[in-house]
């Protein structure tokens, strides 16, 4: 009886000593942090290439950390976010210089090329015989329309939606209001959040009535609303390039040349959006659709090995 006791008193040692080991070893596994931004395209990316890392190479688990624009580039600064997979780097130049020259950022190259960003209204407000506003083709024509884009909130001037509190894009929108003066007839509609920017569009384009403010592409709403961007507010080229912290080159070297073979188009990117968006997917369901649907895509980026694992992967699902 003795003897069964200390072999009991033994096996409960050793149980959670075995259940130790195991969360250990799943302990082991590095975890890359994904810059989670609050836009669409962003977040699929985020979750393909975590798909891709998590199942085709050894040893990584993803994660995600929510922000805007310009808090997540300071975590990729001090580290705290790995990797950027939509930079848009061109509105935040000051602060990407500064990363860049001090080591703390690498730039691994293009996501996607060129995608456009400006100032847009409904091309129903611009052409065509019914048309409230034939003569408004330049950011400079705006202030003799301003009661056309009248505010809600102050009857006596017009709103332009200059775009997403802590987006880097909203210091140029502000620099366009300096520069055409139109403080003077104009108030600046400031957003929360990237949907709520596509609401306020969305939802004036479906009554016929004026809106006028910032957006780009690639985004299912340009690729599904017949919008004509201002001549005079065009953004400089925007720069979509994948960054991660230094960090990285160490601890997953293996990741760091996979991100480097990364890129796609913005074609690309807005079908898998108009996709996204016609079944009311989210980003994990858009990044999975991607995957299975894209293989001559996303297999250029990877070994044969690689993609071999990814392709086990999807078919589990």
């Amino acid at each position: 009886m003795r003897k069964f006791l200390v072999m009991l008193f033994l096996l409960v040692l050793l149980v959670p000593m075995t259940v130790f080991s195991a969360g250990q070893q799943d302990g082991d596994k590095t975890t890359i942090v994904f810059g989670d931004n609050s836009w669409d395209s962003v977040q699929v990316h985020n979750r393909i290439a975590a798909f891709i890392i998590e199942n085709g190479f050894e040893g990584y688990k993803a994660d995600y950390m929510p922000g805007d624009t310009i808090p997540l580039f300071r975590g990729l600064v001090q580290g705290d976010v790995d990797v950027n997979m939509e930079s848009w780097h061109s509105n935040i130049m000051e602060i990407y210089t500064k990363g860049i020259q001090s080591g703390d950022v690498v730039d691994l190259g293009q996501n996607m090329p060129d995608a456009p960003q400006g100032w847009w209204v409904p091309r129903y407000l611009v052409e065509g015989p019914d048309a409230k506003a034939p003569n408004l083709k330049s950011i400079s024509d705006l202030p003799q329309y301003a009661d056309l884009f009248a505010d809600p909130e102050d009857k006596s001037k017009g709103i332009i939606y200059g775009g997403v509190a802590g987006w880097g894009q909203l210091e140029i929108s502000e620099a366009f209001f300096k520069k055409y003066g139109l403080e003077e007839t104009y108030n600046m509609g400031i957003v929360g959040s990237g949907s709520v920017l596509a609401a306020s569009m969305v939802g004036a384009y479906e009554k016929k009535e004026p809106w006028c403010g910032y957006y780009w592409a690639p985004t299912p709403i340009l690729g599904t609303l017949d919008m004509v961007r201002l001549k005079g507010s065009e953004f400089e080229p925007a720069l979509v390039n994948i960054l991660v912290n230094k960090s990285m080159l160490v601890k997953a070297p293996d990741v760091v040349e996979f991100l480097k073979a990364y890129a796609t188009s913005v074609a690309v990117n807005n079908e898998f959006l108009a996709k996204m968006d016609a079944e009311d997917w989210d980003a994990q369901q858009t990044a999975e659709w991607f995957l299975k649907n894209k293989e001559d895509v996303w297999t250029k980026w990877v070994s044969a090995d690689v993609s071999e694992k990814v392709k086990a992967a999807l078919a589990s699902l």
